[in-house]
């Protein structure tokens, strides 16, 4: 093995993986078990409350700028990057997080006249390879995760960025001194961060970093001081015009929570939203949580789900509320439909919006107190609603994120970079 080879897979040994599961995982599947069935409880509850009395329909000032806003960007941003002559090869990464950004990402760019193809998590060496041949990409993005890079072989795209003048753009990702508390799997190990310092070193790996996450959660989480530096830039989440904007639609119920069941959705739900959930008729969707819309509800369904309800429940892990890492998709994606959201305070979030713009509780007793005031005041609600939407079609959509994309890669070629 060479001193840049990957890292050896692990031996895996099936029984003893989950002897180890069963042991270190055991209490915490038990608490969490035990809070799904009283959010169940809490729900059923609530479920058997009659809908509010009277009559709510969508505002439609709401309506009619959010058309008017969307119209315009449509049209201001169609071939607006054509000219530079961008060519994006995509190697999108394996989680819904990355499946969204990336499309959107892409979706917008096309719009924008930049070519732009987008290869699944799998796809084999062979495929990656025959895209660089017949595509000439300019720009390269991927993470630097191990299963992406030994997926590349390195070298040749070294090559092609010598031949063709191509930008490696890579998500950097989490070294293995990051924090423990509140923190979710994804840190890397000493050797793997070890590795890609090696190939850091022999010019093999990215050009520039980007990422979602803000500059200071990059200090402490990606970048690697033992490393040569590597230029990085955030490119936050935004809403994608294509999909998220307000529709007509009458008020059926009190409050829309979607998403997936994991521990820590399940401890900030605990926390923050069972008098919410035993207090108000609402929709619960999301698969494994055991009660509500198992199925969950198809990305085209969440404008008419978001027109449909009175308050969108956006509450944050811990992780997210912790750290100075993002804004969530969610958020952006329930302001440009339209939707008034509760959400909390992050230290990030007043780059983003203002609190006249985006409801935010720092406590449970102060989310339940902010919804049972809202869920009364439709005046109100329209009228913060109507400043988030103002706020993200003109700051916050993918449209925004590409044009910083482009600013940069334009900077950079001018620089010399690729």
């Amino acid at each position: 093995m060479t001193l840049l080879a990957p890292p050896a897979e692990p031996l895996r040994l099936p029984l003893l993986d989950f002897a180890t599961r069963v042991i270190t995982r055991g209490p915490a599947v038990t608490v969490r078990n035990w809070r799904k069935h009283l959010l169940r409880s809490d729900y059923r509850r609530g479920s058997a409350i009659a809908g509010r009395v009277g009559h709510e329909e969508a505002d439609p000032r709401l309506l009619a700028e959010g058309a008017t806003l969307r119209r315009e960007l449509l049209a201001g941003n169609a071939k607006k990057h054509a000219a530079a002559g961008y060519r994006v090869l995509m190697l999108r990464p394996g989680s819904i997080t990355a499946e969204i950004w990336f499309g959107d990402l892409q979706r917008c760019m096309e719009h924008a006249g930049i070519e732009c193809r987008v290869l699944p998590p799998d796809a084999p060496a062979a495929d990656i390879a025959a895209a660089f041949e017949s595509f000439l990409p300019n720009v390269f993005i991927a993470t630097e995760s191990v299963q992406s890079l030994r997926l590349l072989d390195l070298h040749a795209i070294a090559r092609h960025k010598r031949r063709h003048g191509c930008l490696r753009h890579f998500v950097p990702v989490w070294h293995a001194q990051v924090p423990r508390d509140n923190v979710p799997s994804g840190r890397s190990t000493p050797t793997e961060d070890a590795w890609r310092r090696r190939l850091r070193r022999n010019g093999l790996l990215a050009d520039a970093h980007f990422s979602i996450f803000e500059p200071e959660f990059h200090e402490r989480f990606s970048r690697d001081p033992a490393a040569p530096a590597v230029e990085y830039i955030v490119v936050p989440q935004g809403c994608n015009p294509f999909s998220d904007y307000p529709v007509q639609a009458p008020k059926r119920f009190d409050y829309l929570m979607a998403t997936s069941m994991t521990d820590e959705r399940v401890e900030v739900s605990y926390r923050f939203l069972r008098p919410v959930l035993a207090g108000y008729h609402g929709l619960w969707a999301g698969a494994r949580w055991g009660f509500g819309a198992e199925q969950g509800i198809a990305p085209a369904q969440m404008p008419l789900h978001y027109a449909q309800t009175r308050i969108a429940l956006s509450p944050l892990v811990a992780f997210v509320h912790q750290y100075a890492a993002e804004v969530t998709h969610r958020v952006y994606a329930a302001a440009a439909c339209g939707a008034f959201q509760i959400t909390m305070p992050t230290p990030i979030t007043h780059r983003y919006f203002t609190r006249d713009e985006l409801v935010q509780a720092g406590s449970p007793e102060e989310y339940a107190r902010l919804f049972a005031h809202y869920v009364e005041r439709p005046e109100e609600r329209n009228a913060i609603a109507l400043a988030a939407l103002r706020r993200v079609y003109g700051e916050h959509t993918c449209f925004h994120r590409v044009d910083k994309l482009v600013s940069h890669w334009n900077e950079w070629r001018r620089r010399g970079l690729f």
